[in-house]
């Protein structure tokens, strides 16, 4: 053994010493206890998938067992609750709040918005918020900050297709082998062409009811776009989506797809925020063969669907039901909203002796505001008037001993005192009917495909018709002009027919303005303004000759274009004019006042000269004219020099001349005195 000296052993126990307090310096919890702490909830985690939902019942800790049953049981509609808690004071009572976590967090954004503001009852209504909303509140710091202005960023005008000085109407086609999206002004004689892209969507589109937006199909979702450009202007993130819609007041956008967003999250149709984008209330439903499955009101404000024996209103923004509950309903079959007021008309089945019945109700007070009990029916179509003046119900009545039903219509005259209804018998089978949308004119068609028969009728102080019955017409379908008083008569889907027939229902005898020809329509569309229709070939109904034709509202052709492998024809519709009815009176009493500047422009566009020379010529004269006005302020500017040089104002000196010219000569005889 080595003896080590005095000197030696206590310098070695302090370098010992200090190593060791740099060591315990250097421990910390994570190193210590780290697999301990790693299991310590953290705020960061899952605060997004957390929420608080506020304001439920204050209990006794005895029936806390059932609240929380009937709480998961609503919130379980979300999506799956990893974990939930509802906290006891120090009387053992609940604190009338609960902590609930989801999967995901959009699960528990589609909690918040599905059920923040839901009525459990009388005296509670949830507020439910985002656990990570209550940190933001607690971060606050103490002192304020001014905020930092951002840059303005100029939004696209949405209505600016609407200022254009011509003001002609827009559509949209889709069509050729690359699947090319046109979408074209409707010039006289033309079509102008307004923007045209390549693979632009991947199904198809569709304007929104107001012409604001042009909404394209891609696999990660739909995407809309709008301005003068047609800019992107969002996107709803909805993978594989099957159907679409906007609602009337373009404020709401819906999409359905037939596949759940994941196993977790069920949701698979989803109602969104046009300007925002955001989600506001998402659905599961099974798969559908249907669509619409939500029917808006007129206003937007309501959308409604039909289930077993209920009938679910909805209101927007909150996107809560009417008054919180489902309105039950025995046996309903189908429904239909009043495309001008909120009426919702509803008819039920007969079961059990109990017979059928239309019932008309308004909303939100769902009161009825007339109704009809019907007997021996088999099924019940509903027609609305656009107006709201008129509700026609077709009643298919079976009758004993009869092999053929018989067609009865009910008329409700819903501007007049205590709802009369009128009824009316057609004995020959009813295929369909139409509103004139502006008056109080209807058209029936009756009898067998490929040979049906039309006739007219008004509603004065009883139900009159106008005119002979049109009588073995290859017709399947009746159009009428959005303005009322004008329809054609077309056999779509239809080999044999090639009839266009262009009628005046004005007066009291239907007069035909014009008969033209189209093979293999497949679809016939007005335009908003009710100038023009347009008649379609698509490659679906036959391969041969697609494309369409513009008509004028007297049947009068106007141009053609062909299209390989046509697809989709759409007019882009157009916001209601703000003009009240007396302005709009007083513009068509003056009318001639204008119809000079009109004759003018159309002179113009009819010409030989076509439309790039003419622009060409103009773009010229103002390239001039705007080289004249810089001449002009140049020369002024020298004027002033040569004032300042000569220190005397600058006169200018003019000659005057006549000059004569030889026109003509006539020489006349003198008379004799």
């Amino acid at each position: 053994m080595v003896a080590l000296s005095p000197t030696e052993d206590t310098a070695f126990h302090e370098d010992d010493g200090l190593e060791a307090e740099k060591l315990v310096n250097a421990m910390n919890d994570e190193a210590l206890i780290g697999d301990v702490l790693s299991r310590k909830p953290r705020l960061d985690r899952n605060v997004d998938n957390a929420i608080i939902i506020d304001n439920i019942p204050v209990t006794e800790a005895t029936k806390l067992p059932k609240l929380t049953s009937v709480l998961l049981k609503i919130f379980s509609k979300c999506g799956k609750v990893q974990s939930h808690q509802i906290p006891l004071d120090e009387n053992n009572k609940t604190k009338g709040y609960m902590f609930l976590v989801y999967e995901t967090a959009h699960q528990a954004t589609n909690a918040i918005s599905s059920y923040n503001g839901y009525k459990l009852d009388r005296n509670h209504c949830f507020a439910v918020n985002r656990l990570s909303d209550f940190q933001q509140c607690i971060d606050i710091p103490d002192e304020w900050e001014k905020p930092k202005p951002e840059p303005y960023k100029p939004q696209v005008c949405l209505k600016a297709w609407l200022q254009e000085p011509d003001c002609y109407d827009h559509f949209v086609v889709v069509g050729s082998r690359n699947r090319i999206t046109s979408v074209r002004a409707c010039a006289p004689n033309q079509s102008i062409k307004v923007t045209e892209r390549e693979n632009w969507t991947e199904s198809n589109v569709k304007f929104s009811p107001k012409g604001s937006y042009l909404a394209t199909a891609h696999k990660q979702g739909i995407a809309i776009w709008g301005g003068p450009d047609f800019t992107r202007v969002g996107r709803f993130l909805h993978p594989n989506v099957a159907y679409f819609q906007f609602s009337p007041c373009e404020r709401y956008f819906v999409t359905y797809s037939k596949v759940p967003l994941s196993p977790e999250d069920p949701q698979n149709l989803i109602i969104w925020e046009t300007r925002s984008l955001l989600n506001k209330r998402a659905f599961s439903l099974p798969i559908l063969d249907y669509w619409p499955y939500f029917k808006w009101s007129h206003d937007g404000n309501y959308f409604a669907t039909i289930g077993e024996d209920n009938l679910s209103i909805y209101t927007t923004p909150s996107m809560k039901l009417l008054g919180n509950r489902k309105i039950t309903v025995q046996n309903i079959r189908n429904f239909s909203w009043c495309p001008s007021e909120n009426w919702i008309a509803y008819w039920q089945s007969e079961k059990n002796n109990i017979p059928a019945r239309v019932t008309i109700m308004g909303v939100p007070n769902c009161e009825p505001i007339a109704y009809k009990n019907l007997f021996n029916v088999n099924n019940i179509e509903i027609y609305w008037q656009n107006t709201g003046n008129f509700l026609a119900v077709k009643v298919d009545r079976s009758v004993k001993n009869k092999k053929e039903s018989e067609n009865v219509f009910e008329i409700f005259r819903l501007r007049e005192k205590d709802v009369p209804v009128e009824n009316f018998e057609i004995k020959s089978k009813v295929i369909s009917m139409s509103w004139d949308p502006k008056g109080p004119r209807f058209a029936v068609l009756q009898g067998e495909p490929g040979r049906t028969d039309i006739t007219f009728y008004k509603i004065a102080e009883k139900i009159i018709q106008l005119g002979k019955t049109l009588v073995n017409k290859k017709c399947s379908v009746i159009k009428w002009s959005p303005l009322g008083q004008y329809c054609v008569l077309a056999g779509l889907n239809n080999m044999s027919s090639e009839s266009l027939e262009f009628w005046d229902i004005g007066s009291d005898t239907p007069t035909l303005l014009n008969n033209q020809t189209h093979s293999n329509v497949t679809h016939l569309f007005w335009d908003p303004t009710g100038r023009y229709v347009s008649s379609i070939n698509t490659y679906s109904g036959a391969s041969v000759d697609n494309g369409f034709i513009i008509w004028t509202f007297q049947g009068t052709k106007m141009f053609e274009e062909r299209i390989d492998n046509f697809i989709q024809f759409q007019w882009r519709p157009r916001p209601p004019s703000l003009l009240e009815d007396e302005d709009i009176k007083q513009i068509r009493k003056n009318m001639k006042m204008y119809t000079r500047d009109f004759e003018m422009k159309d002179k113009l566009s009819q010409s030989k000269a076509s439309k790039e020379l003419v622009e060409k010529r103009k773009n010229m004269y103002e390239e001039f004219m705007a080289y004249r006005r810089r001449k002009q302020k140049d020369l002024e500017v020298l004027k002033l020099q040569y004032v300042e040089l000569r220190n005397e104002p600058v006169e200018e000196d003019y000659i005057e001349e006549t000059v004569e010219f030889f026109i003509k000569e006539e020489v006349e005889a003198a008379n004799k005195e």
